[in-house]
């Protein structure tokens, strides 16, 4: 699945190939992953002009001249692709046609991209504007949750999923299964200023490798959450558990709390 690093690249570039295309026609295939009907989507989106294209926590969401907002999670293997002939795609869930250019299909063999008109904003923080002690208050009221589960907690922080988090972790020393209620307070400098640096380097090295991705993860440059490496740059064996039901790799650099 798709996190904040690979999705802030997505939309730099949808919003570069989009950004003031007028919506002529929507599709839809299946209207029981929208949240409104398809013809409430339809009357909403056609005709709008695309002002930008932006990343909202782990979805993109492209914002219309008339107010419109089509936010959308693409799941497990949901795609961006943009086509001349949207026609020959299989797995199409959402078509978007413009008056010029080409269409922005959103594709899932699973069936499982979301899609939402107008959604109401998130109450929780972008995970790259969570500092230390928003992290630490979030910690209090659920003490025994472990590091890993908190983390990927999108009613926490907005924007990290499994492989990053385990990024994350290792950079601040934390086991995933420490529980945050016992993690100190200067651990929680570590793990703010590890969440900011993790994702930002990330996003970096996407964008420096793959200028024009719209769609995919790229993984092969982590750290810890890499099934191709088998020690931490330090030297560490990389163990591999199930926590919080998400496979999870770290180390035993990482302090358990």
């Amino acid at each position: 699945m798709p996190e904040l690093p690979d999705l802030t690249v997505f939309a730099e570039n949808l919003h570069r190939r989009l950004g003031g295309s007028q919506v002529s026609a929507v599709d839809c295939s299946r209207e029981r992953r929208l949240n409104v009907d398809a013809e409430t989507l339809r009357t909403a989106v056609c005709g709008g002009v695309v002002e930008a294209v932006a990343r909202a926590g782990k979805e993109i969401e492209l914002r219309l001249s008339h107010r419109a907002r089509l936010r959308i999670h693409l799941m497990l293997s949901g795609r961006f692709v943009l086509t001349e002939d949207p026609d020959r795609l299989g797995d199409k869930m959402l078509t978007l046609r413009f008056t010029a250019g080409p269409a922005l299909v959103v594709t899932d063999p699973k069936g499982l991209v979301k899609v939402a008109l107008n959604p109401e904003p998130g109450a929780a923080p972008d995970a790259l504007e969570a500092d230390a002690a928003y992290l630490r208050q979030k910690a209090a009221g659920k003490p025994k949750t472990l590091a890993k589960a908190f983390l990927i907690d999108q009613a926490v922080l907005r924007g990290i999923g499994n492989a990053y988090a385990d990024e994350i972790l290792w950079a601040a020393r934390i086991s995933p299964k420490a529980a945050v209620g016992r993690i100190p307070g200067e651990a929680f400098e570590a793990l703010a200023a590890a969440i900011h640096k993790v994702l930002t380097e990330a996003t970096e090295k996407i964008r420096a490798a793959h200028p024009d991705i719209i769609g995919g993860e790229i993984r092969d440059f982590l750290l810890i959450h890499n099934p191709q490496r088998a020690q931490s740059p330090t030297g560490r064996p990389i163990g591999k558990e199930k926590i919080a039901s998400k496979t999870t790799y770290f180390t035993d650099e990482q302090v358990l709390y």
